[in-house]
């Protein structure tokens, strides 16, 4: 029983010395094609929501301003 366990461990060790193969090196430019991707991704999720917090500010804006009219021409706004 022990021989037969310091043979798979010999055996496990042994296969983590091979030599990377082209499939090997692939997977790991796949890995890092979807690192880049995953990085552009939230790059342009941040860039939309500073242009959402951005349209936000306008609209909040226009429509203080549209109550500012309202009041002064005496027209009720709805809240």
């Amino acid at each position: 029983m022990r021989n037969r366990t310091l043979l798979l461990v010999l055996i496990a060790g042994a296969t983590g010395c091979l030599p990377a193969t082209e499939r090997d090196f692939q997977m790991a430019q796949t890995v890092t094609e979807m690192g880049d991707a995953i990085n552009e991704i939230r790059q342009l999720s941040y860039e939309l929501q500073d242009r959402v917090d951005s349209l936000t500010t306008v609209v909040a804006k226009r429509d203080t301003v549209v109550r500012q009219l309202a009041n002064l021409a005496g027209v009720p706004v709805p809240p």
